[in-house]
């Protein structure tokens, strides 16, 4: 049996549901809870030398990184395969998966935790608290370095994230142009569309899809339809989305778009 020791909310952790459910795999549900700090516990760090989720224990053995946790699911279970058969479309595929690991998958941290209620644990510590927790973080630390705990991230902080996230819309919109979608790389739903569904997801559930609707209209057909996928609605379950776990706080949809508007009129004057 599959132990997958993850977040809830966790994008990365998300990422790794997905095709756990696309795969039809028997898994078990380590859910930890972030707010506990059960990630920088000491047996977990022995899991996991990162102090991250999630982390998939295979008989014993912890894979961690989602994107690495993806590929060994492909090499460990490949009937029901989601890389392309295609050697050129692979290489499309996997320097996809880069990228998003470089640049949208950190990039929606700053919104997640500026606007997504997740730094309302943090405004409780005391400073002394929060920074006794930065630093046990093994690999996180200067993220945690890079915001204010009670008033959260600036707006030049924020916009610079927007940008990047902009520029992954973008090589969506072009992918899905290239390729004659209605998935990133064609016909065949791939690794690809797993690994930024779930940063695509948090940013529409933030109410920040203004970012992209206008703009790219084919990475909101794009995103309806793999909502609609039943092995989505599986691993998006209770409590997934922040609109879940702080609904006072996060609206849905186009509930932010005077931030997104905001920034497309700063950005297309610069």
């Amino acid at each position: 049996m599959l132990e997958l020791y993850n977040f809830s909310q966790s994008t990365c952790s998300i990422k790794v549901r997905l095709l756990l459910e696309e795969k039809e795999l028997k898994w078990q549900d380590r859910q930890l809870v972030s707010s506990n700090h059960d990630h920088l516990s000491e047996w977990y760090l022995k899991l996991n030398p990162n102090g991250v989720v999630p982390t998939l224990l295979d008989k014993g053995n912890p894979v961690f990184e989602s994107t690495s946790i993806l590929e060994y699911l492909e090499d460990s279970f490949p009937d029901k395969s989601y890389r392309p058969k295609d050697i050129y479309l692979r290489s499309q595929m996997r320097a996809w998966l880069v990228f998003v690991d470089v640049w949208p998958g950190p990039a929606v941290r700053i919104p997640s935790f500026h606007f997504g209620g997740l730094m309302k644990k943090f405004a409780k510590m005391s400073n002394r608290e929060f920074r006794s927790l930065r630093l046990k973080r093994p690999l996180k630390s200067e993220f945690y370095r890079s915001f204010d705990k009670d008033t959260g991230f600036s707006e030049h902080q924020i916009f610079e994230s927007f940008a990047v996230l902009d520029r992954s819309f973008y090589r969506m919109d072009s992918m899905l142009q290239k390729f004659g979608g209605p998935w990133l790389l064609g016909d065949s739903y791939t690794l690809a569309d797993i690994a930024i569904l779930p940063v695509v997801d948090r940013i529409e559930d933030l109410g920040l899809d203004g970012l992209w609707s206008q703009t790219y209209p084919r990475v909101s057909d794009w995103l309806a339809a793999a909502q609609s996928r039943a092995a989505t609605k599986l691993a998006f379950y209770s409590g997934s989305r922040l609109s879940d776990q702080f609904p006072d706080l996060v609206k849905g949809a186009m509930s932010l778009s005077n931030w997104s508007d905001r920034f497309k009129k700063e950005f297309n004057s610069s």
